[in-house]
């Protein structure tokens, strides 16, 4: 019978586990996490990760993890405008033009330029198109429905939440590593909280769930390289 209470213990709350090997141990983590966010479903744990290491360690240095990082981020960004490209191609154009016609005025709101406008849009004016479509949908809900404006509502918030993931995470500078118990422990809590959530999402799957991390760095007194003694107790 296992014991559950070892189940629920911060196991990255340890002085065996040197800064070292914590710092290590959380690159390739987040390398991991972001080389599987293909769908955008682990970037808030990116997101999270990132705060609590460079408020520990500083700015990510290790231009591996940087770059990982950044793709993930992108990645997931470009994903959710791509959705939001494909229900207005999709859905969108059809719904609008079958309720109003194309030559209407309302038409004219949703797709002045056409429906190209859309599936050519990027970064530069992405955006002002999402918010184009909400505002539309919103003031023509009586003939489109609640559905639609949810929709577009939703791939406004997502892309939003998604690009400012990519924009403001990476940005953030530190000078250097922060000496303190308080920061070390929020990275730590962290992690925990990783280990739970891709344990859930893989529900008994080990071998899925081990891709996400290096454990040979935080095993206790673990010393990958034979130089570093494991760090004493503190009194």
């Amino acid at each position: 019978m296992i014991n559950m209470e070892t189940l629920f213990k911060n196991h990255f709350n340890t002085n065996k586990i040197s800064d070292d090997n914590m710092q290590k141990f959380s690159e390739i983590h987040l390398q991991r996490m972001s080389a599987n966010n293909g769908g955008g479903e682990f970037t808030q744990m990116i997101t999270d990760t990132t705060t609590a290491y460079t408020g520990y360690f500083g700015a990510i240095t290790d231009e591996d993890t940087k770059f990982a990082v950044q793709q993930g981020l992108t990645v997931a960004m470009n994903n959710k405008m791509k959705a939001f490209q494909d229900w207005v191609s999709k859905k969108a154009v059809h719904l609008v033009m079958a309720t109003y016609g194309k030559d209407s005025p309302e038409y004219q709101e949703f797709f002045p330029l056409g429906p190209s406008e859309y599936s050519q849009a990027g970064l530069n004016n992405i955006e002002v198109l999402l918010e184009r479509m909400v505002t539309a949908a919103n003031a023509h809900v009586a003939d489109l429905g609640i559905p639609f404006v949810t929709d577009a509502q939703n791939y406004k918030n997502d892309f939003i939440a998604a690009r400012e993931s990519q924009l403001s995470k990476m940005g953030e500078v530190k000078d250097s590593k922060v000496d303190s118990s308080t920061t070390r422990d929020a990275l730590e809590n962290e992690l925990m909280k990783n280990v739970f959530l891709i344990g859930s999402m893989y529900v008994g799957d080990i071998h899925r769930c081990m891709v996400f991390f290096d454990q040979s760095f935080v095993r206790d007194g673990s010393n990958v390289s034979g130089d570093e003694e494991p760090q004493p107790p503190t009194p």
